[in-house]
């Protein structure tokens, strides 16, 4: 099988320099004019470059959301300004120069926008038709790749281990198994990572692979994994073809089964990608990678693993050597470079081609913004079999950036739920991409640049870097306490109040989304809680406040339960919650105000949310009809925080009266009712709101008018 190892971009790369072409009039590139030299071969996998994107091109770049996600937009906010989220680079390729492409063609494989191409199936008279289109600028060879022997990555099944039934996947302590099992997590510090209970929320992790299989096996299921959306990218479907090293690559990152295994990762959310063919010698591997990468972009992915490597190409065809390890030649390795240019973390394995003289790695490893990994045994010395550096440019780089462990790894096996051991770069990669996942969670506001120089910062070989062992072992606990350390951001409590006056006595369920840059706590006198306090007569005295956990939680949003209220109770409440910014959390309230930590809140604001229990229903406050619908000036005003507001319906009707604030914003509904004739007297609360001017309106089928009001607390 497949051996699989397992600055930033400038605009003018479009310009196809990476290429060398024959002649201006000639667009056929050097590697596709030498097997067109070649009688015996009638048909070829070819990238069709265009000029340009067509006309008004860069106006499709004023609706952001029709090329990526909003979670790509926030992503890439992390490292461009905001009026350039987007660049040319994004615009997708004009429709009337892919259909006439298309229609010269034997297949269309993909539409690759980052390098205004398209990667299609030729014949000979093919290629000479595209080549003569005015808006095609260059036509080259999609690279063939030699197959390379298995070796050193073995593998081999061994027998299930016990497990205690009754692991908690919330446990602040995990059980990471024994042996290798626990070595591989220990020796990089993941398990204190754990301790902290961070496992990767919040991050979205695309890993490439030749396939997946057995996503069944307990390591995916006991905790179950996010997995938002696969993509076969050789079969073009979204059903992935099965691979045992892409199931071992992804249970690496993010299995979970305490007592056997456990990945650093195991919180993140994934999406799976194939763009790896085997063991079938086929020449779109980089094709497939590329598009792959800029799919995950647009899901918005905060990191890519690609345990996958290329040098050499089949017989017959020019392939690229270690001269070539310069960060700027191979195709794959410019993309790589790209995709952290839009603010994605892309690690890669380092290689299994050992010691030389030279550089023994392959594209996209050498790529300046990619985070190059190798592999160490158990021990923590250097695999023999890990690839080294420097690549090639000037002054020449070191690589790899940093280690891991990739001799006798253990993980998911394809059979059951097996397990396996085996040894490369592939099992290193996958591992430090889960801890850049923990880096991320306990700081998303970091640039992959940012999380690539905390893991080197805090590695073993740090005073000492070399083309051996680059920056050395990775430490996930110092490089998570870095990242919390430069959190600069409070967490953020959304809630709107459902209502001001209920008549429901039972507990009541209130919702708020809290979010953060990194990890809300969630842990014993750390996690978000709801206080509230009550009044029996009316607001002369208050019980103390009381804290509430939250009941539940989807997504970012937590329920908290109030208890039972007799009619007549006043209730205050308000939000607090904290993140696990160093050396203090970054604490909130909502009202703001708050203060205090661990619990968060514990000092309350200076305002609450309120509401009162009393009976629900409205009533006219005397039997006469009015003539007229009318809205009354309400009294007292100016007010704090109380006023009345009057009104009269001269017939049964519908009726609304709602409070907006001068934003032209509902801040509360009063009445939405069928009512009968008569006068009409309700009760506006303001104490959740500030001090200012407020407008009130009723709302009939005859019958609008608005007044002012004014609150001064």
């Amino acid at each position: 099988m497949k051996r699989y190892y397992s600055l930033f971009i400038v605009i003018s790369l479009l310009s196809l320099s990476f290429f060398s072409f024959r002649s201006a009039e000639n667009k056929i590139g050097n590697m596709l004019s030498k097997a067109l030299d070649n009688p015996s071969t009638e048909n070829y996998v070819v990238w069709v470059y265009f000029k340009d994107k067509g006309p008004n091109a860069m106006a499709k770049l004023n609706n952001p959301l029709a090329i990526v996600s909003q979670r790509s937009l926030d992503r890439r906010s992390k490292v461009k300004p905001a009026g350039g989220l987007l660049d040319f680079t994004d615009i997708p390729l004009y429709s009337e120069y892919v259909s006439s492409v298309a229609s010269n063609v034997t297949k269309v494989r993909h539409q690759i926008k980052w390098l205004n191409c398209m990667s299609v199936e030729v014949n000979r008279e093919q290629v000479n038709a595209i080549s003569l289109m005015d808006h095609v600028k260059g036509i080259e060879l999609v690279e063939r790749f030699k197959k390379i022997p298995e070796n050193p990555e073995l593998s081999s099944d061994v027998s299930p281990v016990f497990i205690n039934p009754n692991d908690d996947p919330l446990a602040d302590s995990l059980t990471y198994g024994t042996g290798n099992a626990i070595t591989q997590i220990t020796q990089i510090k993941v398990n204190l990572v754990h301790n902290q209970g961070i496992k990767g929320q919040g991050v979205m992790i695309a890993s490439f692979d030749a396939g997946f299989s057995n996503l069944t096996h307990e390591a995916f299921t006991t905790y179950p994994m996010k997995i938002q959306s696969t993509y076969d990218f050789q079969n073009n479907t979204p059903t992935l073809t099965g691979h045992s090293h892409g199931t071992a690559t992804l249970c690496l990152t993010g299995g979970y089964k305490p007592g056997k295994m456990v990945g650093p990762a195991y919180g993140s959310t994934f999406i799976l990608g194939r763009t790896e063919v085997d063991p079938t010698e086929r020449p779109v591997e980089m094709d497939n990678w590329i598009r792959a990468a800029d799919w995950a972009d647009s899901l918005g992915a905060d990191i890519i693993t690609s345990s996958l490597g290329y040098l050499e190409f089949d017989a017959g065809y020019t392939g690229y050597t270690w001269q070539d390890m310069n960060g700027n030649t191979m195709p794959i390795t410019i993309a790589a470079d790209l995709a952290v240019n839009k603010g994605i973390i892309v690690s890669n394995s380092a290689g299994n081609n050992g010691s030389s003289t030279h550089n023994t790695l392959g594209g996209p490893a050498d790529g300046d913004s990619v985070l190059t990994v190798g592999a160490v045994t158990s021990t923590g010395t250097r695999s023999s079999f890990s690839s080294i550096g420097p690549t090639t440019d000037a002054p020449p780089r070191i690589k790899p950036d940093v280690m891991a462990m990739g001799s006798n790894n253990y993980y998911a096996s394809t059979s059951g739920n097996l397990y396996s051991t085996g040894s490369g770069t592939s099992f290193s990669c996958p591992l430090t991409s889960g801890v850049c996942a923990l880096v991320l969670s306990a700081n998303r506001n970091l640039t992959p640049l940012q999380v690539m120089g905390i893991l080197k910062k805090f590695a073993s070989n740090s005073n000492s870097p070399n083309n051996n062992m680059g920056w050395g072992i990775i430490d996930a606990s110092l490089s998570v306490d870095s990242a919390r350390k430069l959190d600069n951001w409070t967490p953020v409590i959304l809630h709107t109040q459902p209502f001001t006056m209920t008549s429901l006595t039972t507990a009541i369920t209130m919702k708020a989304k809290i979010t953060d840059n990194g990890i809300i706590r969630n842990w014993t006198n750390e996690a978000p809680l709801l206080y509230h306090r009550k009044s029996t007569n009316g607001g002369t005295t208050w019980s103390a406040f009381s804290s509430v956990n939250y009941t539940a939680v989807n997504l970012d949003t937590f329920s908290f339960v109030i208890p039972a209220s007799g009619i007549g109770t006043m209730v205050q409440y308000y939000f607090a919650a904290q993140d696990i910014a160093l050396p203090t959390p970054k604490m909130v309230t909502l009202p703001d105000g708050g203060s205090g930590v661990t619990p968060p809140g514990s000092t309350a604001p200076p305002t609450r949310f309120q509401y009162i229990v009393a009976m629900v229903g409205i009533e006219p406050v005397s039997n006469e009809i009015p003539d007229v619908f009318k809205l009354h000036t309400n009294y007292p005003n100016p007010f704090n925080p109380i006023t009345k507001i009057k009104f009269d319906i001269a017939k049964n009707t519908n009726a609304k009266l709602l409070v907006y604030d001068v934003l032209g914003r509902v801040v509360e509904t009063l009445v939405n009712a069928e009512l009968k004739a008569g006068r009409y007297e309700v009760d506006f609360d303001g104490y959740a709101l500030s001090s200012g001017v407020y407008f009130y309106k009723l709302v009939t089928n005859d019958f609008v008018d608005t007044k002012k009001m004014l609150m001064i607390k």
